[in-house]
Parts: C-alpha cells; sequence; structure tokens
C-alpha cells in the first residue's frame, strides 16, 4: 500500500511537472542568456529602476581568452548594457557586484594572472560606464562575498601560511584581518542579504561540526556563536551554507549532514532547513520534508513573507530526471507549503544537445540543470538557470563537459498559483 500511494504522488507530481512545462515553453516565462556553451553566469544584485546585474565570465575574441562579464538587463529582460573585461593570456571572472551609498556600481574580479589569483575592484555607472576608479589586491587572494560596506576575500593556504581572510572597504582599505576561510579558524561564507558580518560554516575539528557566527566588523571579536549538535547518528561532517536574514532578523540557513566518506561517486548529504533568531539561537530545523520528497536543497531564497529552498532529487531516487527545477517553501514557523517543479525541454538546449552528441556513450553523458539564483522581479519570480551535460568516468566520478553551459531565465511558479 505504500508502494502504492508513492507510485500515485510520483504520477501526480508528473502531472504537475508537465502542465508547468507548457507554461514555461512560452516566450514570457522562458529568456535565453547564453547558449555558447562556454559562458558563465550569477545574479549579483538589483538596481533601483529595477534592472538586474548579472555577473560571470565570457569566452570572447574566437576563444582567445575568458574575461570577466559584467551583464545589466531592462525589466523586461532585454540588455541594458555589458562589459567584458580582460585580455588574452588572462582568466577573469565578474563575481560580486554592489550598489555603493554614491549610486556607483562595484564589480569584483577574480583575476588569474601567472598562477596567481588577483582580486580586483572597479567602479562603473548605473548605465556601465567606467569612473576611472578601481584597485587590486595582490596576494593570490579571491572574493567570497560583498556589502555596500565591505568586500571579503579570502587566501589559500601557502607552505607555512594559514589560510586568511581580508575584510576590506571600497577604497581598499584594510578592516580586519584573520586566520581562516571566511569563520575564523574554520571554513564559511556570509549569510547573504545582511551588512553585519555573519558567518556560517564549520569548524576545524576531526570531524567537523556546523557553526554559525556574527563578528564584530572592527576588533573581529565573536558577538555570539551557535554550533549545532547533530541531527543523525551517523554524520561525521555537518556544514551550515547558504543562507539569509528574515523579516524579524534572524536567519534562515541550510545545514547539511553526511556520514562517513566512501568515495565522491556514493558521497550522500542530508539537508535540513534551520532557523536562528537575531542573537543565533536555534528556532526551529525541519529536515522531514527533504527525506519525504528525497530532496536535497542547496539554495535558500524569500518571497512574500514563505522561505524557498532550491532543490535537487538524491541519487538513486531519479536525480537524473536532468533538466527538472525543484522548489521547497516553507512559512515563517518552517511548516512545509508544499513542492512547485519546472521542467526545461532539451529541445531548447542547442549547445547541450551538442555535447550529448560528441561525448562518448562510455563517459555515460547526461543532460543536468541547476538554479543558480533565485530573482525577485516585479513580474514575478524567476530562477537563473543553467543547463550542462555531465559526464562520469571508470571511478564514478562525474563532471561537466567543456562547451556545454547554458543559461536562461524560467518564471517559477509559486504555491496557489
Amino acid at each position: 500500500m505504500k508502494k502504492f500511494s508513492k507510485m500515485i504522488r510520483r504520477f501526480l507530481a508528473l502531472c504537475l511537472c508537465l502542465v508547468l512545462l507548457a507554461g514555461t515553453a512560452c516566450a514570457e516565462d522562458m529568456h535565453f542568456l547564453s547558449t555558447s556553451g562556454w559562458d558563465s553566469l550569477e545574479f549579483a544584485c538589483m538596481l533601483p529602476d529595477g534592472r538586474t546585474v548579472l555577473t560571470g565570465s565570457k569566452l570572447v575574441k574566437s576563444r582567445e581568452y575568458t574575461g570577466g562579464w559584467v551583464l545589466c538587463l531592462n525589466p523586461d529582460w532585454t540588455v541594458s548594457w555589458e562589459a567584458v573585461e580582460g585580455e588574452k593570456g588572462e582568466w577573469f571572472s565578474a563575481r560580486e557586484a554592489v550598489l555603493l551609498p554614491d549610486g556607483t556600481l562595484a564589480v569584483v574580479f577574480d583575476k588569474y594572472i601567472n598562477g596567481q589569483d588577483v582580486a580586483a575592484v572597479k567602479i562603473y555607472t548605473q548605465d556601465g560606464q567606467p569612473t576611472g576608479k578601481e584597485f587590486e589586491i595582490p596576494g593570490d587572494y579571491f572574493s567570497m562575498g560583498a556589502t555596500a560596506s565591505w568586500l571579503m576575500i579570502r587566501r589559500w593556504s601557502n607552505g607555512n601560511e594559514p589560510e586568511e581572510t581580508l575584510l576590506v572597504d571600497w577604497d581598499g582599505k584594510e578592516l580586519l584581518r584573520y586566520d581562516g576561510s571566511g569563520i575564523p579558524g574554520g571554513y564559511g561564507w556570509p549569510v547573504g542579504n545582511t551588512d553585519e558580518l555573519v558567518l556560517a560554516g564549520y569548524d576545524q575539528r576531526e570531524n567537523s561540526h556546523a557553526k554559525i557566527m556574527k563578528l564584530d566588523r572592527q576588533t573581529g571579536k565573536a558577538l555570539w556563536e551557535t554550533t549545532l549538535d547533530r541531527q543523525l547518528p551517523d554524520t561525521t561532517e555537518a556544514n551550515l551554507w547558504s543562507g539569509m536574514q528574515t523579516e524579524d532578523g534572524g536567519y534562515v540557513v541550510l545545514l547539511d549532514e553526511s556520514g562517513p566518506y566512501q568515495g565522491i561517486a556514493s558521497h550522500v548529504w542530508d539537508s535540513f532547513l534551520v532557523k536562528f533568531d537575531a542573537e543565533g539561537r536555534t528556532q526551529w530545523i525541519n529536515g522531514e520534508s527533504f527525506e519525504r520528497n528525497s530532496l536535497n536543497a542547496y539554495d535558500v531564497f524569500s518571497r512574500n513573507g514563505k522561505i524557498g529552498v532550491v532543490g535537487r532529487l538524491k541519487k538513486g531516487e531519479g536525480c537524473e530526471r536532468s533538466l527538472s527545477l525543484v522548489f521547497s517553501w516553507f512559512d515563517a514557523e518552517g511548516k512545509e507549503l508544499g513542492i512547485t517543479e519546472v521542467n526545461l525541454d532539451l529541445e531548447d538546449f542547442s549547445a547541450v544537445r551538442e555535447c550529448l552528441g560528441r561525448e562518448p556513450d562510455e563517459m555515460n553523458p547526461e543532460p543536468m540543470s541547476w538554479v543558480e539564483a533565485v530573482i525577485p522581479a516585479a513580474d514575478g519570480l524567476w530562477a537563473l538557470a543553467g543547463c550542462c551535460v555531465n559526464t562520469t568516468d571508470s571511478e564514478g566520478i562525474r563532471t561537466r563537459a567543456l562547451g556545454s553551459n547554458e543559461y536562461v531565465l524560467v518564471r517559477i511558479p509559486e504555491p496557489g498559483e
């Protein structure tokens, strides 16, 4: 009976997918941004007039070099302006783009030149014109996050020197420096959409523990910190990541836990959604919905008082139902509101289809999709989605096939629509 009920649920979900697919085929619900197969894009920020700024990398001049790409889109998703920075022999990628208090746009580029990472900042007007202000931070640093007040960059461990995190202002002046990658003595990333220095990640104990903490931006002193207990009995690794500040001043963050490592091909994580108050105290944890729906969560967003989570099906549960975008919805108390799903049509992705045709069968080429970011626009909620081809080697390790990247904007159906 249980198996039959599960089949019925899957059938109903498939029916919903087909309805949504018919909707996404309409031009107004789908906008292609890159079909070359070699570019990358991510969401950066919104401008006051409703335009959207994306950043990434773009292969230019007959594939002579990869340039840092800044793409500004009008509210109707047509191109307002774009800029590509870089020269032959260099690798550039535009990362963060932040609207500064004076109305200018600061763009952070990760440059790889002569075997070294360099974080570079260039300031533009909102119409894409360089202001002439720019600076670099040498020393093998690359960007980790930014707000209107600060830029966080990280240096990899170099010989006897430990990993180091540096906070600078938009004049390049150092604000704070400490050992560790994001989290002092550990690994982590800034929690999004807040100017405060709130970090989520894990510590460096033998079996990592998930941690969230808030630092004083002037002294680096921990104002509060919370280390979570393990949620599963066989957990050996736990990590907080992909978080955001909520309307009540608290934080909602994704937690991943994993058991003993048995090789990259079989490594499976279990996901939980965790809500903290403004002082870092745990308010609720929800992992049941992800387990029930066989989902791994990998991004979190908010919309009209609801919490949204981007997920993908776990291995062994139809994970390779390739071009499927899955969104779980929760209320402010962590109650599940439902799942919406959008299927993309493989026929729309020329670079993916071309790559599938040239990859050898023994590499098991399979199309896949993911959500790079969720964009709250005036006309609804949109996903910046990427599609590519994954291949699998003889050891079960999956890698992205070169020349198969494509990016598209897709309207996300919300519960009740």
